[in-house]
């Protein structure tokens, strides 16, 4: 039997009086994650959540449970990511019009995080929003375009329409690479090509050019050692040792763990 997921009441009748410090609160999470301190990011993130329902500051409550849906994906708390995806959803029907860029990333997060969970039929029509507004609204090189494409097509691959997968990640793959600061990230679509490639066959020799293509990528000049690319190597890591490259995995591990430890 599925569990029932109470969804907390909005506070969108009490006018705010004062608005949280989105950007500042970002940027000091964006650190404690390039740190990997979880617990820091997870007690950042409830203090400023209580703080906006105090202030009555729903579009700051909005953002704040946006980060909240990712942070709980990462750590694995299913009851959280799910109680904040949907009071999100539920604040944006009460705040916005759907066709905003914001109604857009929520719409996005959320659905990665239903699927992540194990709710993908619940998730699709949330991917499907998303890349309407994203469509409509964005450039084609955007890199948000790519995040698009890359989590929907994890969700369509699921959903057995291998083709429309294949084509968002190689759609990903070529945005990321066109940017400097993002090449890196095209790693994590090569990984999942490489796995889609594997199930469907596995002597496909694209399985092997993908990988070669995910550690050229990690490793270029243009990838920034930080706590953003270690973040994209813990994703990729575990497909590395499953492909056999057991040297590339050490030495990406190695890398990894010198980011954080700030070496």
């Amino acid at each position: 039997m599925e569990e029932n997921y109470i969804r907390p009441k909005c506070s969108c009748s009490k006018e705010p009086v004062d608005y949280i410090p989105t950007d500042r609160i970002i940027g000091k999470l964006d650190s404690l994650f390039a740190r990997n301190d979880m617990s820091g990011a997870g007690r950042l993130l409830k203090y400023w959540e209580n703080e906006a329902r105090a202030l009555g500051d729903n579009k700051g409550l909005i953002e704040i449970l946006n980060e909240e849906i990712g942070y709980y994906r990462r750590t694995k708390d299913r009851d959280r990511a799910l109680n904040s995806v949907y009071e999100a959803f539920d604040l944006i029907k009460e705040m916005y019009e759907e066709e905003n860029i914001s109604a857009g990333t929520v719409f996005l997060n959320g659905a990665t995080t239903l699927k992540a969970f194990g709710r993908l039929d619940e998730s699709l029509p949330y991917y499907e929003k998303a890349g309407k507004i994203f469509e409509d609204l964005l450039s084609e090189d955007d890199y948000r375009m790519a995040a698009y494409y890359n989590n929907a097509a994890a969700a369509y691959e699921e959903a057995g329409k291998t083709e429309k997968a294949a084509g968002y990640y190689i759609k990903a793959i070529g945005i990321l690479q066109k940017k400097g600061d993002s090449h890196a990230d095209a790693a994590v679509s090569f990984v999942n090509l490489a796995h889609l490639y594997y199930r469907s066959d596995p002597t496909d020799g694209k399985i092997y050019e993908c990988m070669d293509k995910a550690y050229d990528a990690i490793v270029s000049e243009a990838a920034v050692r930080d706590g953003e690319l270690a973040f994209t190597i813990s994703k990729c890591i575990d497909a590395f040792e499953f492909f056999g490259y057991f040297a590339l995995e050490k030495e990406l591990r190695l890398i990894m763990e010198n980011i954080y430890e700030g070496t």
